[in-house]
């Protein structure tokens, strides 16, 4: 009889173990020890990485101010501006993804916003890079920590600055997620490879754990999955958008940037490149991407 009651208590051992790793590996800046070796597989060529690792490096070397708020948590967040011609009039704010850091993905976009006369600034999200924070907010503490970083940028360099918000993935959602909150500073938005909802990313990642960690993270981070969804925001939008998406998208299925371009009632345009996977559209079709990115500039900014 002890023998028997022995198996299921090892077994809810177990699955009490598994499903704090699962957590950890999803919500948590530490990830999983666990998990994480068996989960984490590389989702582009190895061309691509080093492609990204280098202009990262490269953009590490370039000119910088560092910059530090506090979140409404309480957190020490982290930015940094690179003056680049734009003398703090025009700036495109570069906003990384899940598990990233504002260089892996800015230093790629650096070329092309100088030689169009802006000025990058680009932040680590919460619990990522060198700002402080625990917890993974899928676009819900992002994007009000985004739009405390742009009245900064409006305090330090006046009310006539004008600002693009330059979003992946994650960054992505989190610019739409913002888009109807934005002050007059903020002239347009990229979207490149956005999700419709964070609620719906994780359902797609977790499968049957998915009530469960969502029910965890309300009681540990204090945010309903449910209140990710960008689409709420885009709906009460004026802001012009150009939503960018891979077909071959791994990470974050075509059919949410698809899916964003056509409920969108503002002014838009997309590019959906068919041979690019996650956030490599501009990796796949340079001139394609800085041609919609031209026409939007000259469209939309003085």
């Amino acid at each position: 009889m002890k023998k028997l009651l022995l198996i299921p208590a090892s077994l809810i051992g177990a699955a009490a173990v598994f499903t704090g790793e699962l957590y950890r590996y999803t919500f948590r800046r530490e990830g999983s020890r666990l998990l994480s070796p068996l989960l984490d597989k590389k989702g582009h060529e190895e061309a691509y990485y080093l492609r990204r690792d280098a202009a990262a490096e490269a953009l590490r070397h370039q000119s910088r101010t560092k910059l530090q708020i506090r979140s409404a948590r309480g957190e020490l967040l982290t930015g940094y501006y690179y003056p680049a011609g734009g003398e703090g009039k025009r700036i495109a704010f570069i906003i990384h993804g899940y598990r990233s850091e504002h260089t892996e993905t800015a230093g790629m976009y650096y070329n092309y916003y100088a030689s169009r006369g802006f000025d990058l600034f680009c932040s680590d999200h919460t619990a990522h890079g060198e700002s402080e924070g625990r917890q993974i907010g899928f676009d819900y503490f992002e994007s009000a920590d985004c739009l405390l970083w742009i009245d900064e940028l409006c305090r330090r360099f006046g009310s006539d600055t004008q600002i693009i918000l330059h979003g992946f993935s994650m960054g992505a959602a989190t610019v739409l997620k913002m888009s109807s909150q934005c002050p007059s500073q903020v002239k347009m938005i990229v979207a490149d490879c956005g999700y419709t909802s964070g609620e719906t990313q994780l359902k797609s990642s977790l499968g049957p754990m998915y009530p469960i960690m969502r029910g965890l993270n309300r009681i540990i981070a204090g945010y309903d999955l449910r209140d990710t969804d960008v689409r709420p925001s885009l709906r009460q939008s004026h802001l012009p958008i150009l939503f960018v998406h891979g077909r071959k998208d791994r990470s974050v299925a075509f059919s949410n940037g698809d899916t964003l371009y056509d409920m969108y009632p503002g002014p838009k345009d997309c590019l959906f490149v068919d041979d690019a996977r996650h956030v490599e559209c501009m990796y796949v079709d340079p001139k394609g991407y800085e041609s919609k990115l031209d026409a939007f500039i000259h469209q939309y900014l003085s």
